[in-house]
């Protein structure tokens, strides 16, 4: 663990100030140009489309066979349960340093909302060590069944998550920008940490919470995630999503402040 923490600067800034760091035309304009083929800009998310130096960054997303997902604490969070913004760190198996995550928004008002208020909207952003924008989540304000929209790294809608009525599971759709129905995400309400992504009935990738320490569970709600990719699954768009998937389960089901009320039906099963 020592040596992940030694590949991120300590000067990079991302950690401290995720959406002030650089404004947003700023940073449109560090985007990488997309390129133009005579069939148009392609689909979404596909990995030809992005700069080289991107694809590389995302190598373990599009090619590996799984991903670690960190969640970041802050001591105000574990010494008196203050809830702060949701960041992440996101590698591959081997420990490669892939991506920063980290939630949008700040000052008090939006700390309020975060610690007192769990239907509210939330924000992340996907961000490499570089600073480049890699993939966007957008979660907004629902009763009862979760919404994601999930934009891709030149802010092209990628697809969106869509929870479903489950009596025995939590299901979701993973859709097209079309709205055409990619894969499905169940979550057996018996097995609460395990969550698997299916294509036509064929389990293509699964998600596990795992367990990060009983002073982690019982001090704070910093989450620990496996993402395992089965050789089937060779869509880079879908990978994406998976990853994306990933991230609202933590936000739906294991973060202390609920963003959605789909989380509280977890603490009867939990």
């Amino acid at each position: 663990m020592a040596n992940e923490r030694e590949r991120i600067p300590e000067d990079s800034g991302l950690e401290l100030d995720w959406k002030g760091r650089t404004a947003p035309e700023e940073r449109a304009q560090q985007q990488p140009v997309l390129v133009e083929t005579g069939a148009g800009r392609g689909a979404p998310g596909e990995p030809r489309y992005m700069s080289p130096e991107l694809r590389l960054t995302l190598a373990p997303l599009f090619e590996g066979s799984g991903l670690r997902i960190r969640q970041m604490r802050e001591r105000a969070e574990i010494l008196v349960g203050w809830e702060t913004r949701n960041r992440y760190e996101a590698s591959g198996l081997d420990g490669r340093f892939m991506l920063y995550i980290g939630e949008t928004g700040e000052g008090w008002g939006t700390a309020f909302l975060r610690n007192f208020w769990p239907f509210r909207r939330v924000e992340l952003e996907c961000l490499t060590q570089g600073g480049t924008l890699a993939l966007k989540l957008e979660q907004p304000w629902t009763f009862f069944f979760t919404y994601v929209e999930v934009k891709a790294w030149d802010g092209r809608l990628l697809g969106t998550i869509q929870q479903r009525l489950g009596l025995l599971h939590r299901t979701f759709d993973l859709c097209s920008p079309g709205g055409s129905v990619m894969a499905t995400l169940e979550g057996p309400l018996w097995r609460p940490w395990t969550f698997r992504v299916k294509q036509r009935g064929e389990e293509v990738a699964t998600i596990r919470k795992q367990w990060s320490g009983l002073g982690t569970e019982v001090f704070s709600d910093s989450d620990n995630f496996g993402v395992e990719f089965h050789p089937a699954l060779t869509d880079a768009r879908l990978r994406q999503m998976v990853l994306a998937a990933t991230l609202m389960v933590d936000l739906c089901y294991f973060e202390e402040g609920r963003s959605s009320p789909a989380g509280f039906l977890l603490d009867f099963f939990d």
